[in-house]
Formats: C-alpha cells, sequence, structure tokens
C-alpha cells in the first residue's frame, strides 16, 4: 500500500508552564527500530522526568501500533502522540515526547494539550514523503527484445529500468510497482529468457516541500 511517513525530522522544544517538552521523531521499518530509538531517547535524557512514546508502522502485512504514557496520568501523553500520527495519516513513524517538570501542575486537559502539541510540531519540522511498495526483478534477454521492452516502459510510471548491462544478451533490473506486477509480468513472459524476483521495496514517490 502508499504510505505517508517522514524524512529529515528535526528535534523540537516547546515550554508550557515551565515544563519543557522536547519532541524527536523518526521514520522506522519495523517495530524493532521503534523500540531502539526509544531506547536511544530513554538514554539520551535519562535525566529527564517523562520520556513518552508512540509508533505506528505497516509490517509483515499488517498495520501495528504501540505508545507509553511513561508514568503520566492514563491517556493524557503516549496515546495523544499515536492520536496525532494518525491524524496525519502516517506509517513508519515512532515520536518520543521527553518532559522536563518546571514545578507546576498542567492537569490532564493541559498534559493532552502539550503532548499533543509537542508531537504535532516535530511532525512539522519534518518532511513528509509517499512511499509506494515495488517489486524487484531481475530479467535476461535478447537484443531485439530489449528495444521492444525499452519502448514500452518508456513512459509507464509503474516499471523503470534501474540496471542495464550488455553482453551476449542483455541484463535487466526493474522496479515494478507492486500492485500492476501481475499486468507487467504478463508483457514481459514471451520476451525474457529468464527471470528472477529479488526483493521487495518501499520508495518515495511523492514529497512536501
Amino acid at each position: 500500500m502508499k504510505y505517508i511517513s517522514i524524512e529529515n525530522s528535526k528535534e523540537i522544544t516547546i515550554i508550557i508552564e515551565k515544563s519543557r517538552f522536547i519532541a524527536n521523531a523518526l521514520q522506522i521499518k519495523n517495530t524493532f527500530q521503534a523500540h531502539n530509538f526509544i531506547k536511544d531517547i530513554n538514554q539520551k535524557y535519562k535525566n529527564a522526568t517523562h520520556n513518552c512514546w508512540a509508533y505506528r508502522v505497516y509490517e509483515n502485512e499488517r498495520e501495528l501500533f504501540n505508545y507509553s504514557d511513561n508514568k503520566e496520568p492514563s491517556g493524557t501523553a503516549g496515546r495523544r502522540i499515536l492520536g496525532v500520527i494518525e491524524k496525519y495519516n502516517l506509517y513508519n513513524v515512532a515520536i518520543v515526547v521527553t518532559r522536563y517538570f518546571g514545578g507546576i501542575k498542567l492537569g490532564i486537559r493541559g498534559l493532552i494539550d502539550a503532548y499533543s502539541q509537542a508531537a504535532e510540531e516535530v511532525i512539522k519540522n519534518s518532511q513528509l514523503v509517499t512511499y509506494e511498495p515495488f517489486l524487484i526483478y531481475e530479467i535476461y534477454c535478447d537484443y531485439s527484445n530489449f528495444s521492444h521492452i525499452q519502448r514500452m516502459f518508456s513512459k509507464d510510471p509503474n516499471v523503470s529500468i534501474i540496471e542495464q548491462k550488455f553482453g551476449e544478451i542483455v541484463f535487466l533490473k526493474l522496479k515494478i510497482a507492486e500492485e500492476y506486477e501481475n499486468n507487467i509480468l504478463n508483457i514481459l513472459k514471451n520476451r525474457i529468457l529468464k527471470l528472477d524476483f529479488i526483493e521487495k521495496a518501499d520508495y518515495p514517490i511523492q514529497q512536501s516541500v
């Protein structure tokens, strides 16, 4: 599926009633990377009052998410961070909001607003990128069929030649949009000598400014 994630995120800090909220975000590929990121932020800000977090990831064809209030009142922090991730319809994102208590209690509503604001600010200070899953194939063909393949795919946004080598026969590495895999392979089947599936990978297709 196509999804939106983040790149080039920058740490942000906001001050609310003398409490300092520090938000960090990272693009992740799986829950393992999410928990490593959370662990790193916990270590970086090990003297903080709270390190609250949330992540949402599309892994093994499933949506997975988790969050923690890290001893803030239940429902005031981690769930609110996740809510901001969902508001922007982001996947493969982890956010940690660190709090240094400033001596003034914010109350339930104040905490909800503070953690939501910090999470939203770190997203706004990131680049939003749309990704699409592509399948990588290696194919071998003769020169006459190479010319035909090249013409067919030259203006097709759903398939591109990302590598080519020429010898007695032609080697091509193709990047095929997952949802068009069957159509593309049907077009190729009578024009190639060999076909190997290599991997599935997500590629950026659109970036916001």
